[in-house]
């Protein structure tokens, strides 16, 4: 029976074609009387279909093109890693400045209350707020609950960039 009987015309992928040929070809074999077996005609197709199959693989122009598209791949994953490597270098130098302004923050509030009056309900008590910008303009305030609410905004506001930057900085899986 042909391959193309058997899958009523339609096109097998090679291993189903190698398969049935090797099914076909050892039902064909015949035992001889001194105990060698005869091998048909149909058994040598396999061989060549094999033959076939790697001969398409070994041709000049299927080979040169994979071969240059490795290093093309390695050159972009050394770019991707570079890449990578300064994205996580600035998001570090971004977290150690998180720190730092919120350390400072800290360490202001603690003063303030170190050397505070303990009957002043707000440490922030007798502190400035001063706001400018690069053309000389400035906002000034010495409202201790406007100042005291500023610096909780700004605490939270670092510790929660802080929390994503951090959660940024991974190392990919490979």
């Amino acid at each position: 029976m042909k391959v193309s009987e058997k899958s009523n015309g339609a096109v097998q992928p090679a291993e189903d074609r190698r398969e049935e040929s090797i099914q076909a070809a050892s039902q064909s074999v015949k035992p001889l009387t001194n105990g060698q077996q005869e091998k048909s005609k149909v058994e040598e197709k396999p061989s060549d279909i094999q033959n076939l199959e790697v001969k398409p693989e070994l041709k000049a122009g299927t080979q040169k093109p994979q071969e240059a598209e490795q290093p093309k791949k390695l050159a972009l994953n050394l770019e991707a890693t570079l890449k990578l490597v300064d994205d996580l270098h600035r998001r570090s130098i971004q977290r150690d400045n998180l720190l730092n302004r919120i350390h400072q923050l800290d360490a202001f509030e603690i003063t303030l209350i170190e050397e505070g009056d303990e009957l002043e309900s707000n440490h922030f008590q007798g502190c400035q707020l001063i706001i400018s910008d690069d053309k000389g303009r400035k906002f000034i305030t010495q409202t201790a609950g406007l100042i005291k609410l500023v610096a909780e905004f700004i605490h939270r506001a670092c510790l929660e960039k802080l929390g994503e930057i951090e959660s940024n900085i991974v190392f990919p899986q490979s």
